[in-house]
């Protein structure tokens, strides 16, 4: 019995050391891409790569993760992802433009396996505490991505660290949860590793995409997905053509980062608390829609605040009780991480196609209000995806 308990305190700090790694690598590029593109002398459209890349990858990568972690097991793949992450951090910082663009390839594929695996793993050891596990997981990806691009500046400038070594401070994360993942490995007992290799290897022989449930726990994330990296990309740019000072965007993009960590957080231990989660589903997708509303006809920048704020609860919420759906939708591990895969690569292509799609409805119209209302179409189309794949049933 200490022995289980030991491995599961272990793998909860593998759970919250890889989750710092899966989003801060990527946010803290942006408020230091000038420096990268001054020091390498790119092109705009070069730079302009170094945050589709990973939106990429983590699109065609995710379905073959399940396949790599159930010949290895999910922890040992996990491991594995790590390493890549660790090895793309480095290149990035010290191999030039070359490296630039191939580490940010790896660190790519390091956040799909964190990504895909972390929702089978808490399905795995974590049964009895999938909400709680889920919302500490999402809750550090999103306070971390918050904190990466946050002190990328100090660092790198006002410190003088330069963004090299500014970014590496990623790489300690990326080494401290090998370390842990090693030594968790090192404890594992055998019977469960067995078992976590083993566990469905028969089941779900049905491919996901003739599964119509898979396809709506699909469309819940990549709703979500879509709108949350439209607003990331242009949130700014349609509050400063509504007449109002670049500070008054700046902090408009801050409320919509930070506004969306309490739902991280309390959306999965909710759901831990019902069999049918349909209510909750539906509840915070439709506070996405009314923030999108919200955003449409508003203003003044406490309005447009507001607003943000509902919406960031709103997407955060329905991020959260995606991952939380990977677990309760599926009876183990292995169709978890199947799920999961599934998913994320619907998510992530619908997700690198957001922005593309709200700059072109732009050109055509010169309108924000045609973009922001075909946000609201896709958060209604996730509404009705998360009330159906909120329901009390499993693949």
């Amino acid at each position: 019995m200490n022995t289980i308990r030991e491995n599961r305190v272990l793998l909860s700090f593998v759970i919250i050391t890889t989750a710092i790694c899966l989003r801060a690598p990527i946010t803290s590029v942006g408020s230091i891409l000038y420096c990268i593109v001054e020091d390498l002398k790119l092109s705009n459209t070069v730079a302009g790569t170094i945050t589709t890349i990973p939106l990429i990858v983590i699109a065609l990568l995710s379905p073959f993760i399940s396949k790599i972690s159930e010949k290895t097991g999910a922890n040992q793949s996990l491991l594995l992802g790590m390493i890549i992450m660790l090895a793309g951090i480095l290149l990035r910082s010290f191999g030039g433009i070359v490296g630039l663009i191939l580490g940010t390839g790896l660190i790519g594929m390091g956040i799909t396996f964190g990504n895909v695996l972390i929702p089978a793993i808490i399905k795995s050891f974590f049964p009895d505490k999938i909400g709680t596990m889920t919302g500490i997981f999402t809750t550090t990806m999103s306070v971390c991505s918050g904190l990466g691009a946050g002190i990328s500046v100090p660092l790198a400038v006002n410190l003088g660290w330069g963004w090299r070594w500014t970014f590496c401070i990623w790489a300690v994360t990326a080494m401290v949860s090998i370390v842990v993942s090693l030594i968790q490995l090192k404890r594992m007992p055998s019977d469960c590793k067995k078992t976590e290799q083993v566990e469905g290897a028969n089941k779900l022989q049905k491919p996901l995409y003739k599964i119509p449930l898979a396809w709506w726990v699909a469309v819940m994330f990549g709703g979500q997905s879509c709108v949350f990296y439209m607003m990331v990309t242009w949130l700014p740019t349609i509050v400063s053509d509504r007449g109002l000072s670049p500070m008054a965007a700046g902090i408009v993009a801050t409320v919509f980062q930070l506004a969306a960590i309490p739902a991280n957080l309390a959306i999965p231990m909710l759901a831990g608390y019902f069999k049918n989660q349909s209510r909750l589903a539906v509840s915070v997708a439709g506070m996405g829609i009314i923030g999108l509303v919200g955003i449409l006809f508003a203003k003044s920048v406490i309005l447009l605040g507001a607003s943000t704020a509902i919406l960031a609860l709103g997407l955060g919420g329905t991020f959260s009780l995606s991952l939380v759906m990977f677990g309760m939708r599926t009876s183990d591990g292995i169709q978890a991480a199947r799920l999961s895969g599934f998913a994320q690569s619907a998510g992530y292509v619908m997700a690198a196609i957001g922005p593309f799609l709200a700059g072109a409805v732009y050109d055509l119209s010169g309108n924000w209000a045609f973009p922001i209302t075909l946000a609201v179409f896709i958060m209604v189309l996730d509404l009705i995806a998360a009330g159906i794949a909120g329901r009390d049933q499993q693949i």
